[in-house]
């Protein structure tokens, strides 16, 4: 894998521009980018910094998983509020400190790979761990806190060697934009991701847009800040040695599907191929996962904030995969979903119906 430059920044050309103090200090104030537009219903290209007006036009119709707004539905944006005002500027000084800081990490360098559905044959058996079977677990928590927070225990049988792989976070990314709106100041996910760690700059523009059945992987992604709950402060940047490092895989889910209700109420996939695809995108991020010995993992509430799908079916999707018989016999030590939507455990909301649908279930 190489370390291209072609995200985030030069980190060639930003080798003089950081200096101790900048390492020691805490948070300091620069002038923000300008926002970027994350509506994931776009009406007209965004240029990205390295491309072309026509290679921009080009992507940004042909993927096929682009969503007509229902009618008379207007497209979610970002408001400007004071709160994404301030992200916008840790943005930005997270983006200035990080070639400095990622010369100091040279064990967590900022790689990134596309995976696509040739790259991603079906798991076999004789590849399986054989680990003991695990409890889901679903917090209400960020994402890497609850990475940061994993248990360090193992359950491998017969002594074998403990895995001594990062923990693996999915990220619930942005088709089109590496980070979504993170320089804007938006908050999704991702864009918390974005702003605590070095992921940005393992988000290769050459990737972009993500292709609907594959998933970006980025080995080695260090933590630099502490949560927004708390104040975002950076960690001890003069012990690099000891930031932690985790993994993330990247997978965009469906873009407004089409939804109808059954006779419950409950709400579905109108589309079987849409309900498909989802299930696909699942197994893209258990594969990539398997695939590069992971085996704890912290995973999410995959498409169902801005993007409109159905958590129901969503909860059903990840529960019907994760038990398919090309995933058992044990190839997980840990899974979490951290699913921070501020519900409560009995509520009807992403946290609630992920917890009623998946805590507790064995993988």
């Amino acid at each position: 894998m190489a370390n291209d430059k072609d995200a985030g920044g030069d980190i060639g050309k930003s080798r003089n521009k950081l200096v101790q103090t900048r390492l020691t200090s805490g948070f300091t104030c620069y002038r923000a980018s300008p926002p970027l537009t994350i509506s994931p219903y776009f009406t007209t290209p965004v240029l990205e910094s390295n491309q072309s007006n026509q290679s921009s036009k080009s992507i940004r119709y042909a993927h096929p998983e682009r969503r007509a707004l229902p009618k008379n539905q207007e497209p979610p944006t970002l408001h400007h509020t004071r709160s994404s005002g301030l992200l916008a500027l840790v943005a930005a000084d997270t983006k200035s400190l990080l070639p400095g800081i990622l010369l100091t990490t040279p064990h967590a360098p900022a790689d990134g790979r596309l995976y696509t559905k040739g790259d991603l044959p079906p798991l076999v058996p004789n590849a399986c761990p054989d680990l003991n079977l695990t409890p889901i677990r679903v917090l209400n928590v960020d994402s890497i806190d609850a990475a940061l927070k994993l248990s360090t225990r193992h359950t491998e049988k017969d002594g074998a060697p403990r895995n001594e792989k990062p923990i693996l976070i999915l990220n619930m990314a942005n088709a089109y934009h590496p980070g979504g709106g993170w320089l804007g100041g938006a908050l999704a996910q991702e864009e918390a991701l974005c702003y605590r760690s070095s992921l940005s700059f393992t988000l290769k523009n050459r990737f972009y847009p993500i292709p609907s059945d594959g998933g970006l992987y980025s080995p080695t992604v260090v933590i630099i800040r502490h949560s927004m709950a708390n104040g975002h402060g950076l960690l001890d940047l003069n012990k690099p040695e000891q930031l932690p490092v985790v993994s993330i895989v990247s997978v965009a889910a469906l873009r407004g599907p089409v939804i109808a209700k059954d006779h419950d109420g409950n709400e579905r996939y109108k589309n079987i191929e849409d309900r498909t695809s989802m299930k696909q995108k699942i197994r893209t991020v258990l594969r990539i996962a398997a695939k590069n010995g992971h085996r704890r993992l912290v995973l999410g509430a995959l498409g169902c904030g801005a993007f409109g799908n159905p958590r129901e079916e969503v909860v059903k999707c990840w529960s019907e995969t994760l038990r398919e018989h090309e995933f058992e016999g044990g190839w997980w030590e840990e899974i979490v979903f951290a699913v921070l939507d501020g519900g409560t455990s009995k509520g009807l909301g992403n946290f609630g119906t992920f917890l009623k649908g998946l805590d507790g279930l064995e993988v």
